[in-house]
C-alpha cells in the first residue's frame, strides 16, 4: 500500500535517475545521454520525431493527478504512447559533429524514462478504480516536492552547461561539400 500512496515519488526517482544515463547509442561510437536528450528534445519537432513532447505531458498528469483523476490518466497514457514513437527513430544529429548518424540502439536512460512514464499511469489507473469506491487519492507528500526541486535544479544546471549546449544552425546546415577526385583534373 505505501508503494501505491508514492507512486508519484517512484515516478520522478525514474525520472530523475534517467537523466545519470545514456539515452541512445549512435553509430561512430557516439551515444546521447538522457539530459541532453531531455534538452534537446523540443528540436526534435524540426525532425519530426515527437517522442520528447512526453515529458510536459507527463508534468502536466503529475500537477493534475489529484484534482482531475482521469484527466490525468489520459495525459499519462498520451505521454507513454508519444514516448513509444521514439522506437521509430532511425537517425539522430550527433552531439559533437551534428551530422546525422544512426541510431544503433537505445540505452538505461531511455527505459528508465520510459518505465518511469509507465509506472505513474499503472499507479494513477489504479487511484482513479479506488476513486471509484471512494478511496481518496494521495495529495503531495514533502519527498515529491523535494524531487521536483532537484529535477528543476538538475535542469537549470544543465542550461547553463556548456558542454550541453545544442547549436540548431550546425545541425541544420548543409554537409560541406567535397571536392570528388579526378585523374584527369588538375
Amino acid at each position: 500500500m505505501i508503494i501505491a500512496r508514492r507512486y508519484v515519488a517512484i515516478t520522478l526517482l525514474l525520472f530523475l535517475s534517467s537523466l545519470c544515463f545514456n539515452a541512445m547509442y549512435l553509430s561512430g561510437d557516439g551515444r546521447l545521454h538522457a539530459l541532453q536528450a531531455l534538452l534537446y528534445g523540443p528540436w526534435g519537432l524540426v525532425f519530426g520525431m515527437y517522442g520528447w513532447f512526453a515529458n510536459p505531458l507527463l508534468g502536466l498528469a503529475i500537477l493534475v493527478h489529484r484534482r482531475w483523476r482521469w484527466l490525468s490518466l489520459a495525459l499519462g497514457l498520451a505521454a507513454f504512447y508519444l514516448a513509444l514513437t521514439s522506437f521509430g527513430i532511425d537517425r539522430m544529429p550527433d552531439n559533437r559533429s551534428y551530422n546525422f548518424v544512426n541510431l544503433t540502439h537505445f540505452a538505461p536512460g531511455f527505459y528508465l524514462w520510459l518505465l518511469a512514464i509507465f509506472a505513474f499511469c499503472l499507479g494513477q489507473a489504479w487511484w482513479c478504480q479506488q476513486a471509484r469506491q471512494g478511496a481518496a487519492i494521495p495529495g503531495w507528500h514533502w519527498l515529491e516536492g523535494v524531487l521536483v526541486v532537484v529535477l528543476g535544479v538538475v535542469i537549470s544546471f544543465a542550461i547553463e552547461a556548456p558542454s550541453l549546449r545544442f547549436e540548431i544552425n550546425r545541425a541544420l546546415e548543409p554537409p560541406p561539400y567535397i571536392q570528388p577526385i579526378d585523374p584527369d583534373t588538375i
